[in-house]
């Protein structure tokens, strides 16, 4: 790594350590001569675009959003190839905390709903990104997908006497195969370019405020609503044990609504689009799939999901109903 920084950047390395945080991509911090980088090799993901990172970074920087500084290689290019063939990139180090999941304070929490929505006003006009939650999630990610998908996860999880995920599996089992019928017009959401991986592991904080919003790798065009509703459950205290506050949710999408727009569809589908991506989508297989150094956050957040499949089983419809009753558009 010190070799490739200085021939590639001209950095000169005097400490590398590497990132505790994140299971998909490898990232280092580079403290240099020349000042501290972040040095990021993102996963091969088909939902992953490094190339169109800083672009995009460059772009949020114009409309006044923090986020993520590159910096070129001697070529005068981002992104740079390391000898296995891997894309990699190097960004200015921001200074703050990232916060633990369901441990944002009150300002916090005001600021990453007020922050996801200039995002997207910022972005949008903005074109170019792949789709996200879109026609292709719909047409796979069914119930019947899922439930071959938990009965094979289940499999691995008995050899390898995991209980607790067993135990989950087959609940996800049974909840799959009792899952309310879910009809969505896309055409009727708004959708719009975001971060698409928006939630607390993702802000740079400093003085009870974002400074910054960085990982930019999944940007793509998700439903509005997906990522409000996500990043909520992630950063509120008062759902880490997978239960949502309707006053707490209803209070995230007003700020939210301060500086963006939503209709009346995306309201009243907010919850229910939520609830279908967590059922049909099996974290535990990519838990045993991955061969990361963190692959544990993978179960971490399998184990996260299925609280709240638990909590919106009996729960959506109520939760769903007090947005509406309390939420402009």
């Amino acid at each position: 790594m010190d070799k490739l920084l200085k021939k590639m950047y001209g950095l000169n390395v005097t400490e590398l350590e590497h990132s505790a945080n994140g299971a998909g991509s490898e990232t280092f911090f580079a403290d240099c001569d020349e000042g501290k980088f972040v040095v990021k090799f993102p996963s091969t993901s088909e939902m992953n675009d490094p190339c169109a990172e800083p672009a995009l970074c460059e772009y949020l920087q114009e409309k006044g959003i923090s986020v993520c500084r590159f910096i070129k290689n001697k070529n005068g290019e981002y992104i740079s190839t390391d000898e296995k063939g891997r894309l990699f990139h190097v960004q200015e180090y921001i200074r703050g905390q990232v916060l633990d999941w369901n441990t944002a304070p009150p300002s916090i929490l005001r600021d990453s709903a007020e922050t996801l929505g200039r995002i997207h006003a910022a972005l949008k006009d903005h074109s170019g990104l792949q789709a996200g939650i879109g026609e292709d999630f719909f047409r796979y990610m069914t119930p019947e997908n899922a439930l071959r998908s938990y009965e094979n996860t289940l499999v691995t999880a008995e050899a390898r006497r995991d209980e607790k995920t067993v135990c989950d599996l087959r609940y996800r089992i049974g909840m799959i195969k009792r899952f309310p019928g879910f009809t969505l017009d896309l055409d009727r959401l708004t959708l719009t370019p975001t971060h698409g991986d928006y939630f607390i592991s993702q802000l740079i904080c400093s003085e009870n405020r974002i400074k910054a919003v960085i990982d930019w790798t999944t940007a793509c065009v998700h439903p509005a609503i997906w990522e409000i509703v996500r990043s909520y459950v992630y950063a509120a205290p008062e759902c880490a044990r997978g239960e949502i506050s309707p006053e707490g949710l209803t209070a995230y999408f007003s700020h939210y609504l301060s500086f963006s727009e939503l209709n009346r569809y995306d309201i009243k589908m907010s919850v229910k689009l939520f609830y279908y991506q967590l059922a049909v989508c099996d974290y535990y297989a990519q838990y045993y799939a991955s061969e990361a150094r963190n692959s544990v956050i993978y179960l971490r957040q399998a184990e996260f999901s299925t609280a709240l499949l638990r909590w919106f089983e009996k729960n959506e419809e109520m939760l769903t109903e007090h947005l509406e009753n309390n939420l402009r558009s």
